[in-house]
């Protein structure tokens, strides 16, 4: 596992050394033995950054994955876990979870669509839709496991304390955004704040995975449903935005199919115009999503992602800052 240039971060040091590994390890092989499964070989690191670190466990029952957040995404281990007991068929079952640790323990369920040839966009959306609008009815479940709540009513507050937070950067920090930067920020808070008055308002909020991709789905069984994944980057606000996040991999039927799983609700032409509003808002659900891990790294880790953090920041201010001027 390739470690990157946050890898002399807080974060990673933590999760590399022994005493963190000793705890989470000793954590793991109780859960699994517990229902009877032994660990068969020495676990492996698969990815460790500054948000996350995930190892991979082998068992005499096939892979298991271990995975911590960094504390602005330890929510997912609480709200994977309220996922499970209400929306059961849409996501994958954890074998535990802490939530006060925010330690995820799953079973292995083979390749991610992406890693296979013939990946399903049409029914990637379309059961994807169908994944938020069976989390509607269980807004406050979800919420009360820490997802951000990002309702059309909300989005100001945010992006002002995510300018409030940069601004308050030193001088010197590698992330403190120039003048200019901070200013179109700040124009984009006020700007959103007309945002719930453009939505024809037909659609509910829902939950946004925020990192919508054909790695963050399995499809155990070719003609059984999906099951969705990762949910660290995920936020509680209007489901279109997620639209974003699959433009460059679908077309304009899929598009279609995936507003039809709404049109009880509105018709089509309607829910469009509810499309063309909200899903630009996807912009304001990943720099929300960098704020809250940013707030608990250190310099080495800022540095080491601050061009995705710019690329953010001028998506916000291109999309909003510049309405307001």
């Amino acid at each position: 596992m390739p470690l990157r240039s946050d890898a002399d971060g807080q974060w990673v040091r933590r999760w590399t050394g022994d005493d963190w590994f000793a705890e989470a390890d000793g954590w793991v092989r109780a859960q699994l033995a517990a229902v009877g499964t032994t660990v068969s070989g020495a676990p492996v690191p698969y990815k460790i950054r500054f948000w996350a670190a995930v190892w991979c466990y082998p068992t005499d029952h096939g892979l298991f994955w271990f995975k911590e957040n960094n504390p602005g995404q330890a929510f997912e281990a609480a709200l994977v876990g309220a996922m499970a007991q209400v929306l059961p068929q849409h996501v994958v079952t954890p074998l535990a979870i802490d939530p006060e640790r925010g330690w995820l323990l799953t079973a292995d369920q083979g390749p991610t669509l992406g890693d296979q040839e013939d990946a399903d966009w049409h029914r990637l959306v379309t059961e994807y839709a169908d994944l938020q609008r069976d989390t509607v009815p269980f807004r406050d479940a979800l919420l009360a496991s820490g997802l951000t709540s990002l309702a059309p009513s909300r989005l100001s507050g945010a992006v002002h304390r995510v300018a409030d937070w940069f601004t308050g950067l030193a001088d010197d920090h590698p992330l403190r955004p120039g003048p200019e930067t901070l200013t179109g920020v700040r124009r984009a808070a006020d700007a959103v704040s007309e945002v719930e008055k453009l939505l024809p308002g037909v659609v509910p909020m829902a939950l946004d995975q925020n990192d919508l991709h054909a790695r963050n789905v399995f499809r155990p069984d070719p003609a059984g449903p999906f099951r969705f994944f990762d949910f660290g980057d995920a936020v509680w606000g209007h489901p279109f935005a997620t639209l974003a996040t699959v433009r460059e991999d679908v077309d304009d039927a899929v598009v279609t199919a995936y507003l039809e799983k709404w049109s009880d609700l509105a018709p089509l032409d309607v829910l469009r115009r509810e499309l063309e509003v909200a899903e630009p808002l996807h912009v304001i659900h990943r720099v929300v999503s960098w704020h809250r891990l940013l707030e608990h790294a250190d310099e080495i880790e800022g540095a080491a992602w601050v061009e995705h953090i710019d690329h953010w920041l001028r998506e916000l201010v291109q999309t909003y800052g510049s309405a307001a001027a």
